[in-house]
């Protein structure tokens, strides 16, 4: 099919765009369809969720160029020694033998061993909300949420959490879609060698069998030969960086929904088990993680008739595709008991879906439990701050008040 090719319509360098309401910005890529990206050679952006559901379940479809392990941009260094043995951004058939190794991990017997330790998280970090007094809700909530999982899934020091979190956005810049510049790649070479030399330091301050079940399933599999020792410390370090940040962007999404839509609070505080499903819908509306790419190793046809042709590079907008209007009936309004919220492309698909997106989803019924629980109402004191950022726009910042029964 010959078509014009259409103006780009949004700037994605924008301050604006990146730390505003990107809704409208998002309907207008909905409505123009599959778009050539101008700034890179046989690059699309994709934003229907029809296309985005259909591309990620290919599974012939590649995370990086076809014979390349890493984006060309990316040069010799850490990070790209990193991505190179990262279960997000490896191909076939690394990716199923990295896959298979930490699966066992996470089928529903273990995870569900989660939900106490998150339970207990979520309440330890209520208690310490004062009654009727500002709050960050990023930094005196959302960042002390994911501390228990993640420390007892990996056996590391509480104390060393500020540390290892407090830059993690940084090393975020390894998933871009679009070339860093010089200083760009220096800083993210920079936070990739922090992470990797902290967890060298941490697999050798103990021996294997002192170590949890899951970096001792790790080394293990290095013993037999299965995992290189730079593969050790990627998947060690996965857990923090997907389990870390996804988690705390969500719940920050959370407070702010229901500071800013107290009629959603009284719904979730009236019946606590809309919890679940209330779960699937933040996760559509306000979705953590906005953009992922895939390379076609075969034509595809879009539901526009575009044709993309082997190689293409596409552009998958998530959270576009999570409120696109023939996917999901008033997608810009919050329905609890919305009954295809959990079909949200907010963990991607087919071979690549989020692992650890059960324990994900646990520690925000929780958390939306634990809230109900605790508090009758939810007020935003000034509008949360959001790092400028295309793929992972996570709030900053969100001052808000927590009040409880009789407290004004």
């Amino acid at each position: 099919m010959t078509t014009s090719t259409p103006t780009f319509p949004i700037d994605f360098s924008d301050p604006e765009f990146l730390t505003g309401d990107r809704t409208e910005s998002y309907r207008r890529l909905r409505h123009m369809g599959t778009i050539p990206w101008p700034h890179q050679e046989s690059t699309w952006v994709v934003s229907r969720h029809e296309d985005i559901r259909d591309i990620v379940r290919l599974t012939s479809t590649r995370v990086q160029p076809e014979g390349t392990t890493a984006p060309p941009w990316m040069d010799a260094g850490p990070a790209r020694d990193r991505l190179r043995a990262n279960l997000v951004q490896v191909d076939e058939p690394d990716h199923s033998r990295l896959r298979n190794v930490v699966g066992p991990l996470f089928i529903p017997r273990r995870v569900a061993q989660f939900r106490e330790i998150a339970a207990e998280s979520v309440a330890r970090a209520l208690t310490r909300v004062p009654d009727g007094h500002a709050i960050d809700a990023v930094h005196e909530l959302a960042v002390d949420i994911p501390r228990g999982v993640i420390c007892h899934f990996l056996g590391i020091p509480e104390d060393d959490w500020g540390r290892l979190t407090e830059n993690q956005h940084e090393f975020l810049q390894i998933f871009s879609p679009v070339p860093l510049d010089d200083q760009g790649k220096k800083s993210l070479d920079a936070i990739t060698r922090f992470y990797l030399d902290y967890f060298e330091e941490f697999l050798d301050s103990r021996p294997t069998e002192q170590h949890s079940p899951y970096v001792r399933l790790l080394l293990e599999a290095q013993a037999r030969g299965d995992l290189s020792r730079t593969e050790v410390l990627s998947l060690t370090h996965t857990i923090l960086d997907a389990g870390y940040e996804t988690t705390r962007t969500s719940i920050s999404n959370i407070v702010e929904i229901l500071a800013t839509h107290p009629g959603v609070f009284d719904a979730l505080e009236a019946d606590p088990s809309l919890a679940d499903s209330a779960t699937e819908e933040f996760l559509r509306f306000r979705t953590p993680l906005h953009v992922r790419e895939r390379y076609l190793t075969e034509p595809f046809t879009t539901s526009d008739g575009i044709e993309l042709p082997v190689g293409a590079h596409v552009i998958l907008m998530l959270a576009a595709a999570n409120r696109d209007e023939a996917a999901f009936d008033n997608p810009d309004s919050i329905d609890l008991g919305r009954h295809n919220a959990g079909q949200h492309q907010a963990f991607g698909g087919g071979l690549h879906h989020c692992l650890g997106a059960p324990i994900a989803r646990i520690q925000i019924q929780e958390t939306l439990k634990g809230l109900a629980s605790h508090f009758d109402r939810i007020e935003q004191v000034e509008p949360g701050v959001r790092f400028p950022d295309l793929i992972f726009p996570a709030l900053t910042s969100l001052p808000v008040v927590m009040r409880r029964s009789g407290v004004s």
